[in-house]
C-alpha cells in the first residue's frame, strides 16, 4: 500500500474541506504526470478514514454522528484527479511509474468511476515494468515471510506478484513456471489487494490451453467459484465446465460453484429478476451429485473445534439447496435455532412478528466491534415490541464472548454457535460482520457485510410497516419513519 509521509494525517483531518478545494482547483492540470496529485489524494484519504473511524466510535448518539459526518468529515475525497495523474505518469514512463501502477491497482476499486479499467491498466503496466519475474511471486507466497499476515495487511508485494504472474502467462507457455503462475492467478488473482477477476481469467485461459493433461480442475474450480465480485465471464466459464467433458467430478464441482455464485447474486438482484436467478440456481444445484454422491468434495468443512472435516458431494448439494431456499433475499427462513449465552436453546420462531436484524460476529473481528455503537443506537431508537437484534457469535469459546461483554454492552438477544456451525454454513457466512434483515413474517429482506444507509433504510421501513400491521401500538411509541 502506498502511503505518503509528508504530513501528519491527524492534522489534515481538520483541513479536509480546504484541501479538497485546493486539489479540485488543479483539475485543468489533471492529465499532467504529477505525483503530487496522487500524494495529496492519499493524504486526504488517510485523514478521511481516520476521522470517519473517530466519529463511528464516538460515545454520542446517531444524530450527532450524522451531523459530524456531514459537517466535519464530508464526502470521501474524489479520486478522479489522482487516477488521471497516475495514468499520465505511467504513459510518460515517469520515475514513479511503478508506484502509479500500484496506486491504480490498490486504491481505485469502489471509488473511481472507471475502476475496472484502472485496475487492469495498472496491472498491465506493472507487468510490463517488472517483467516475468517468478521471484516476486515466490517471495510473496513464501510462508517463512508470513504470507497470510502480509496478505491481509495489503503488503505492496502483492500487486507486484500478480503483475509478474500475468507477465509469465502472457508469454504463452514458454516460461518454465507457466503452470505455477496460472494456478497462482486463479487462487490469488482476485483476493490480493489490487487483484481483479481478469487475473483469474488469465490463469483459467492458460490452464485450459494445457488440454486434457491438466488434472487439478476441482481445486481450481473452488478458487474460481470463490472469486470476489461480479464477473459474467467467470459465471460463463463455470456454466461451461458444468455442462461439458467426461469427468463427472469436475462437472459436479462446477455446478456447485456456479450455483453458489448465483445464490450470492440473488441477494443483490433487482426485485423483478430475483425469482429467475433463484430458479437458475436451484436448477444447477438440484441433482448435482447424481452418480458421485459419495465422492469427496474439494473444499473441507470445519467441526466444532475448528478442525477440517471432509464433505461429500451429497452433503454440499443438500447445503447449497438449503441456502438458496432459506437463506437468500426474497426467501423465507427455515425454523433455525441456536444456543443463548445462558445455555438455553432458542429458535427464530421466538421472534415471530418482530423485525429481526441478525448479526453474525466474533470478539476478534475489528469491523464487528466498530459496528456495535450503531447497533446500540438501533436498539435504543426502535421499539422493542417490533424490532430485535440477534447477535450470533462464531467465537470458538463461549467464555470469550462472556469476557468481552464485561466491558462492551450488547443488550439484545444473543447466541453462540461456535466454529463449523451448520447455521453459518447455510447462511454462507464467509466474512464477518454479516447482517441479515428478516421481517415479522420470516421473509429475508436484505443481506450484507455493512450497515449501509440503504440497509438501514430497509430496516426502518420494515419496522414502520410492522407498526402499521400492529394497530395496538400506541402513539407514544418511538416514531419510525420509512
Amino acid at each position: 500500500m502506498i502511503r505518503s509521509t509528508r504530513r501528519n494525517p491527524t492534522h489534515l483531518s481538520r483541513l479536509l474541506p480546504t484541501a479538497v478545494v485546493a486539489l479540485a482547483a488543479t483539475a485543468a492540470f489533471a492529465a499532467e504526470p504529477d505525483w503530487r496529485l496522487v500524494e495529496a489524494y492519499l493524504d486526504l484519504d488517510t485523514a478521511w478514514h481516520e476521522l470517519d473511524r473517530e466519529i463511528a466510535t464516538a460515545d454520542v448518539g446517531s444524530d450527532e454522528k450524522e451531523r459530524r459526518r456531514k459537517e466535519e468529515r464530508g464526502e470521501h475525497p474524489d479520486i478522479v484527479l489522482a487516477v488521471r495523474a497516475a495514468r499520465a505518469i505511467i504513459e510518460a514512463d515517469g520515475k514513479r511509474a511503478v508506484e502509479a501502477a500500484q496506486f491504480l491497482m490498490e486504491h481505485t476499486a469502489g471509488l473511481s468511476p472507471t475502476a475496472d479499467r484502472d485496475i487492469e491498466f495498472g496491472t498491465a503496466a506493472l507487468a510490463e515494468l517488472l517483467g516475468p519475474d517468478w521471484s516476486l511471486v515466490d517471495d510473496f507466497t513464501n510462508p517463512k515471510e508470513g504470507f497470510l499476515a502480509r496478505l491481509f495487511a495489503g503488503d505492496p508485494s502483492g500487486p507486484k506478484a500478480l503483475a509478474a504472474a500475468r507477465a509469465i502467462v502472457d508469454l504463452g507457455g514458454t516460461h518454465d513456471r507457466t503452470l505455477d503462475a496460472a494456478e497462482f492467478l486463479v487462487e490469488r488473482g482476485a483476493g490480493i489487494r489490487g487483484g481483479s477477476p481478469p487475473n483469474v481469467l488469465a490463469g483459467i485461459r492458460t490452464l485450459e490451453s494445457l488440454g486434457p493433461d491438466y488434472d487439478n480442475w476441482p481445486r481450481m474450480l473452488m478458487h474460481v467459484g470463490r472469486t470476489r465480485g461480479k464477473s459474467e465471464a467467470i459465471d460463463e466459464f463455470l456454466a461451461g465446465k458444468a455442462a461439458e467433458g467426461n469427468d463427472s467430478l469436475v462437472r459436479a464441482t462446477a455446478r456447485y460453484y456456479a450455483a453458489s455464485r448465483l445464490a450470492r447474486s440473488i441477494n443483490s438482484a433487482p426485485d423483478d429478476e430475483r425469482g429467475a436467478v433463484r430458479e437458475r440456481a436451484l436448477d444447477l444445484a438440484s441433482g448435482l451429485s447424481a452418480g458421485v454422491e459419495d465422492e469427496e468434495f474439494v473444499a473441507k468443512g470445519r467441526d466444532a473445534e475448528g478442525n477440517p472435516t471432509t464433505q461429500t458431494l451429497a452433503d454440499v448439494e443438500r447445503d447449497i439447496l438449503a441456502t438458496i431456499r432459506y437463506a437468500t433475499v426474497g426467501g423465507s427462513v427455515s425454523d433455525f435455532a441456536g444456543t443463548r449465552l445462558d445455555g438455553v436453546e432458542q429458535g427464530i420462531v421466538d421472534f415471530d412478528g418482530q423485525v429481526v436484524l441478525v448479526d453474525f460476529w466474533a470478539t476478534w473481528c475489528g469491523p464487528c466491534i466498530a459496528g456495535l455503537p450503531k447497533l446500540r443506537d438501533l436498539a435504543t431508537e426502535l421499539p422493542a415490541e417490533r424490532f430485535e437484534i440477534l447477535s450470533i457469535s462464531i467465537d470458538a469459546e463461549l467464555q470469550s464472548v462472556l469476557d468481552f461483554q464485561e466491558n462492551e454492552s450488547m443488550p439484545w438477544a444473543q447466541w453462540h454457535i461456535g466454529v463449523g456451525s451448520e447455521l453459518a454454513k447455510i447462511w454462507q457466512v464467509n466474512a464477518i460482520p454479516a447482517y441479515v434483515l428478516i421481517d415479522g413474517q420470516g421473509k429475508i429482506l436484505a443481506k450484507g457485510n455493512a450497515l449501509t444507509d440503504d440497509f438501514l433504510a430497509d430496516l426502518r421501513e420494515a419496522v414502520a410497516l410492522a407498526a402499521q400491521e400492529n394497530p395496538t401500538a400506541t402513539a407514544e411509541d418511538p416514531a419510525v419513519e420509512a
